[in-house]
């Protein structure tokens, strides 16, 4: 009978070893390429579909299989620190600043009447966010 055993020397494992994690290596790394290509793709045709979405009105829909898609909108506000500053007290001025205007901190002086509703209406910048779109 022949033998067919494979004979192996000192340090053959570590040989095994090393090409079998270069395989594993490259296995994931082709794995992550074409993930990384996948979620652009998908990226894309999410950033289509979210606009023709927003074309159409819905702010609300549940599809037939129980996803809920829910049209997210903000606004974004932002106050004239030089408007505030000329139409303020020092000492409201302290109280409603930091490196920037604390804007809780000025809703409250505001509210509270401190602050004229000319100063704040002359400050303040209120402007919508761009709408994104959230699927559970």
């Amino acid at each position: 009978m022949t033998d067919t055993a494979v004979q192996t020397g000192i340090g053959t494992g570590k040989q095994v070893a090393k090409a079998m994690s270069a395989k594993a290596v490259e296995d994931l790394a082709v794995i992550a390429a074409d993930a990384k290509t996948a979620m652009t793709a998908a990226k894309e045709a999410f950033a289509a579909a979210e606009k023709e979405w927003f074309n159409v009105g819905h702010d609300d829909y549940t599809t037939a299989d129980g996803r809920r898609l829910t049209t997210i909108r903000s606004t974004v506000r932002s106050i004239d620190g030089e408007i505030v500053k000329a139409g303020v007290g020092r000492g409201v001025w302290q109280r409603i600043t930091q490196a920037v205007i604390d804007t809780k901190a000025f809703d409250v002086e505001a509210d509270g009447g401190r602050i004229e509703a000319a100063v704040v209406e002359a400050a303040t910048t209120v402007k919508d966010r761009k709408p994104s779109l959230k699927v559970n």
